[in-house]
């Protein structure tokens, strides 16, 4: 017998998904910053990220597609 019921489980287990995402999110704009001074663009993290996903095999070749696209999208942006 669980001392929290099903429905604090749950508003438990969303706060902390919640609070997860919002530190990532935080982590990653940090990180962006970092390698905007270092020169590198939000298109080269794409393409890194596409990169590291294609040589771990981890996800399907369509997400890896959609990553390289919005890197095109967003070199085509920046021409312009």
């Amino acid at each position: 017998m669980s001392v929290i019921d099903s429905e604090q489980q749950i508003s438990i287990r969303t706060a902390l998904r919640d609070s997860r995402r919002e530190g990532l999110i935080k982590f990653v704009g940090e990180f962006i910053a970092l390698l905007q001074e270092e020169g590198f663009s939000l298109q080269d993290l794409l393409e890194a990220i596409a990169g590291w996903m294609y040589r771990q095999q981890l996800p399907p070749a369509e997400v890896i597609s959609h990553l390289e696209n919005a890197a095109s999208q967003l070199s085509r942006a920046s021409r312009n």
